[in-house]
């Protein structure tokens, strides 16, 4: 059985004095319309095609 052992010291990390910096308001809103420029259109689409076959079905048919 070993009478001394021998221990491992700790490990220091430097922690980052300056916080990171914090877009403002406007320049959150300004990356938001970026992202939303982005978007594309046709996922805005209307989908004409459906609009149409909804209108189809609600004309009256004829017996």
């Amino acid at each position: 059985m070993p009478t001394g052992f021998h221990r491992e010291s700790a490990t220091i990390y430097q922690f980052p004095v300056k916080p990171t910096r914090v877009p403002s308001r406007f320049e959150r809103a300004r990356l938001m319309e970026r992202e939303a420029a982005d978007v594309c259109d046709a996922a805005l689409d209307s989908c004409w095609y459906h609009d149409e076959a909804v209108r189809e079905a609600d004309r009256p048919t004829k017996s």
